[in-house]
């Protein structure tokens, strides 16, 4: 096996402890052995340090560093400024991955400098502890900056954890931590903006954890932070055309969104309504009435 490039993880990780044993024991799993991890404790006050530390002791692969709460895309940030491999596998602590996933990106590089590898994924329901099919179908014409500007949140969204991205290309970003979300749009733009070689390996290599109670479940926070992507996507696409055709394609879709929306409202308040109980009683009411 081949064991020329090294794989640099980066795992943030606060006050989620108890998910650190399936992370690590899915990074000391893999068949591809040339790896450091850079476990980022960003302040957490549970069993984080402790668990941490004990890992670093027992593989020299994996090393830890705490700082100060500062959120998700200031860890990342942090373990990028400590890497030292040809490419990084960004890995939160609650998901983990499969044996064989670095082995098999790996396996297709040709061009370490300019090559994004992708893994199809598979959910995880953390209640009753199984795999469940991904929330999206990822195909190959969805790595290039028009789909992920036009298409992302509306036929797809890609994990993070999918992919494996050449180190000289996530040199030259950090991941905004003026936003809260939306975060990994950006990133994945900028990627992009590169026009890399995307290299899909359609298996589930990847494995996301089901959150029903995270910030992404809540509408009003997802819109709020949505909106400040957009304005700083006009700041870093290149391309004025494609931005002023992800305007339109985004005004289409929020038109047609509402539309259902609006149908499902009245159709609510019909459902309040006097005739509407009529009919239910009475069914050849509304075939009279009709």
């Amino acid at each position: 096996m081949n064991n020329f490039y090294k794989v640099s993880v980066i795992v943030p990780c606060y006050n989620q402890a108890k998910y650190l044993e399936q992370c690590f024991t899915s990074l000391t799993n893999q068949t591809y052995s040339n790896w450091e991890c850079i476990l980022v404790d960003d302040g957490s006050t549970d069993e984080t340090e402790k668990i941490g530390s004990e890992w670093a002791q027992k593989d020299a692969r994996i090393k830890y560093y705490k700082k100060s709460n500062g959120g998700l895309s200031s860890a990342r940030n942090f373990g990028l400024s400590h890497i030292n491999g040809d490419f990084i596998q960004f890995l939160d602590a609650d998901d983990f991955l499969h044996p064989a996933k670095f082995e098999k990106s790996l396996n297709q590089v040709t061009d370490k400098d300019n090559t994004v590898i992708i893994t199809n994924f598979l959910l995880f329901d953390d209640k009753k502890q199984k795999e469940k099919p991904a929330y999206c179908k990822l195909e190959q014409n969805c790595f290039n900056q028009e789909a992920i500007l036009t298409e992302w949140d509306k036929r797809f969204t890609i994990p993070i954890h999918c992919a494996l991205f050449p180190s000289n290309l996530t040199a030259k970003y950090l991941f905004r931590e003026d936003l809260k979300a939306k975060e990994d749009w950006i990133f994945w733009l900028q990627i992009f903006q590169n026009q890399p070689i995307a290299i899909f390996i359609d298996e589930p290599l990847a494995f996301y954890r089901e959150n029903l109670g995270g910030m992404s479940r809540k509408d009003d926070f997802m819109q709020e932070n949505k909106i400040k992507a957009i304005k700083i996507i006009e700041q870093i696409i290149d391309n004025p055309s494609l931005f002023n055709t992800y305007l339109r394609y985004n005004n289409d879709y929020l038109l047609n969104e509402n539309h259902l929306l609006l149908k499902q409202i009245k159709l609510l308040k019909y459902k309040r309504t006097f005739n509407y109980k009529l009919e239910k009683l009475f069914p050849f009411f509304k075939r009279k009435k009709g």
